[in-house]
């Protein structure tokens, strides 16, 4: 049994796949360590020579990918690192607008497959368009075209996650939170003793967090809402981006989901709201943030403008309990909100999981028109000449 689904079951609905791929995060992440560690002679002499504090990093990808880089840039912004989010599908079409050419650059990729068009593309222009530019691939798939046309460039570090996390369900989950994951860890692997025992003690808390939460989440997935909106503040921003990505397109569009920060949704975007609206909320740490999120919560219980109100908190808080329909006590204390939010997402993977059977949906292909691909399908890259 598989959190109460047989193998055949599973096969059947061909949701195998995601479930898998969602349940086996925690381990993931332990061989996502245990792959940095082995590699980490050669990833402190890159950032030695090319980490400085004029240095620009740019974390891009496409959709799940790019929602990588949203998950985790604070982290890097708090050390110090001049680092910003920048899509693929944004500097493939309009690099002159996002990118200094005068700025020394490393360009962290972050792909699934790396297969995907508009990768291959940015590492190219990346490299006629800036000066003095280096770059880190951080993928799923050992035979992907991005690390093809990487394969004889100098100014490059590849990291090739376990095996496993190069999902091959439609929906990025495991490949997703594995590539925060060892991220995060290259750029703390000056610590890497103290930081992977931080991994360590994530992946005990979502496996307890799995176990003692699936059945409401499943019970929750199976309630009747037409509008999902996801909200939290910085790194958590990224979280709920890619929740509300998850339940897109687990349910091949069929349920509408929004995201946005507490104190960005009230200003326009809480019209949104109705009586068949669900409101996933992830909770801060800190106490200074905490406080917006708390407001926006006592705002939304009083107004009852939602059907249904989700906390995700990582400490039992009665009070902020006594305001939510829905409430998920995750018992993780940690200073990353990178990693507080891998242990919120995995319960949203869940309930898009769910949320997708409930709609009569194949969670494994949920779109077998074609319409939609787990690798994009007919971009075209057009030849662009691009003067430094």
């Amino acid at each position: 049994m598989i959190l109460n689904f047989t193998e055949k079951e599973l096969r059947e609905n061909k949701g195998i796949n995601t479930l898998t791929e969602i349940l086996q995060q925690p381990q993931m992440w332990i061989q996502t360590s245990q792959i940095i560690q082995e590699n980490a002679a050669e990833i402190q002499k890159f950032l030695q020579k090319n980490l400085h504090p004029t240095t620009k990093v740019i974390l891009t990808g496409a959709g799940t990918s790019e929602f990588v880089g949203s998950s985790l840039v604070r982290d890097l912004i708090v050390q110090g690192i001049d680092a910003q989010v920048i899509p693929t599908t944004d500097i493939v079409s309009n690099i002159e607008e996002y990118v200094n050419p005068k700025t020394p650059t490393i360009l962290i990729s972050f792909a699934r497959s790396g297969n995907s068009p508009e990768s291959v593309a940015t590492f190219k222009m990346m490299n006629q368009f800036v000066e003095k530019i280096q770059h880190i691939i951080i993928t799923c798939n050992k035979d992907g075209a991005l690390l093809q046309v990487a394969t004889d460039q100098k100014n490059c570090l590849k990291i090739v996650l376990p095996e496993q996390t190069n999902d091959q369900s439609f929906a990025m989950t495991s490949s997703y939170s594995s590539m925060v994951v060892a991220c995060l860890m290259v750029f703390n692997i000056f610590e890497f003793d103290r930081y992977v025992k931080r991994v360590e003690q994530l992946a005990v808390s979502v496996s307890l967090n799995i176990k003692t939460h699936y059945q409401e989440i499943a019970k929750l997935a199976q309630m009747q809402h037409e509008r999902i909106v996801y909200l939290g503040s910085g790194n958590l921003n990224g979280i709920a981006q890619e929740s509300h990505l998850k339940v897109l397109e687990l349910t091949a569009g069929a349920k509408t989901a929004f995201y946005n920060t507490p104190l960005g949704f009230r200003h326009g975007p809480k019209s949104v709201l109705n009586q068949e609206s669900i409101v996933f909320l992830f909770m801060n740490q800190d106490p200074y943030k905490r406080v917006y999120d708390l407001d926006l919560l006592k705002e939304l219980s009083h107004q009852k403008q939602a059907k249904t109100l989700v906390v995700f908190d990582y400490k039992n808080n009665l009070e902020t309990k006594a305001l939510a329909n829905f409430y998920f006590d995750c018992e993780f204390q940690e200073d990353s909100t990178a990693l507080l939010g891998l242990n919120y997402i995995v319960l949203t993977q869940l309930y898009a999981f769910y949320k997708s059977l409930d709609n009569g949906k194949t969670p494994d292909n949920p779109w077998p028109s074609g319409l939609v691909n787990r690798v994009v399908a007919g971009v075209i890259i057009y030849e662009k000449e691009v003067l430094k």
